[in-house]
């Protein structure tokens, strides 16, 4: 993590880091998780929010920007299912996806 770095990540909640190790040999991101931004050109993302809950991918927090921009999907073991949109000033809400958040609750693999 060298050069420039942007003041929204915080390497010790960033799933994006995945297992790295810092030079003290401790993981940077104690979550050990692993999470990507994906787009699919010609696909509503809408319909692959539906599809991911549908089929009951696991997930840990998915995050829904607007139907025609990526989706940022993470993985880890604690399988919260969190699901989240933003608001105009950019702060996360459940309000107006409410119904994806009542499915990606009803289904977990932890419970």
């Amino acid at each position: 993590m060298k050069g420039k770095k942007n003041s929204r990540v915080a390497p010790n909640l960033d799933q994006h880091i995945s297992h790295e190790i810092n030079n003290n040999g401790k993981y940077y991101c104690e979550r050990l998780g692993a999470a990507c931004d994906f787009f699919i050109a010609y696909s509503p993302t809408e319909q692959i929010v539906e599809w991911i809950l549908q089929t009951k991918l696991l997930f840990d927090s998915l995050y829904f920007y607007g139907n025609e921009r990526p989706i940022h999907i993470s993985y880890g073991l604690q399988d919260k299912r969190d699901i989240w949109t933003f608001n105009q000033s950019g702060t996360p809400t459940e309000k107006g996806i409410e119904d994806w958040v009542k499915l990606a609750k009803t289904y977990s693999y932890n419970s």
